[in-house]
């Protein structure tokens, strides 16, 4: 190694001063080429991915927030609902309902159906009142309706027998 050093050296020394500042020049010139090419410009490629990991991490921020928020609408409208834990007090609160609404007289059965089901069977109930109950029950408590079937009445317009399965939800 020693030797390949000696001979460098002396190359070096056997060329005129002017062919050492343009190979001085161009080693520099080199170095920099090689800083450029595989420090700098893989830097500002890093940096620019990053920009645009940034760019894109904060649309996402945003549609998560929105995503949030409503979100949070949704569970602030569904608190208002009346929990009902048992089907014993939804029993309860739907036999309120259908009094309230006047479709008493209507009602034939009125019972539970299992754990966590009511059946409810109307005799020549009125079909839009019987709707609007529905809507008001969906609405106010926390439950779905499994099975609902309809049949016309023979004797008038608007007057239905039904029957429901509703579930706690």
């Amino acid at each position: 190694m020693k030797e390949f050093w000696m001979k460098a050296k002396e190359w070096w020394m056997s060329l005129a001063a002017r062919e050492r500042q343009a190979m001085t020049a161009a080693g520099a010139l080199l170095v920099l080429f090689i800083i450029y090419q595989w420090i700098w410009s893989p830097y500002l490629e890093y940096v620019n991915q990053l920009r645009k990991r940034i760019a894109s991490d904060q649309e996402t921020l945003v549609w998560m927030q929105a995503a949030d928020q409503e979100i949070q609408k949704i569970e602030s409208q569904s608190k208002g609902k009346a929990k009902s834990s048992s089907p014993v007090a939804l029993l309860s609160q739907i036999q309120k309902q259908i009094n309230q609404a006047g479709l008493d007289q209507s009602l034939s059965q009125l019972k539970q159906a299992s754990n966590d089901s009511i059946e409810v069977h109307f005799q020549k109930v009125d079909f839009e009142k019987l709707m609007t109950l529905l809507v008001k029950i969906l609405k106010e408590q926390s439950v779905s309706v499994t099975q609902f079937s309809v049949t016309a009445s023979d004797e008038t317009t608007g007057i239905v027998n039904a029957d429901m399965i509703i579930k706690l939800s």
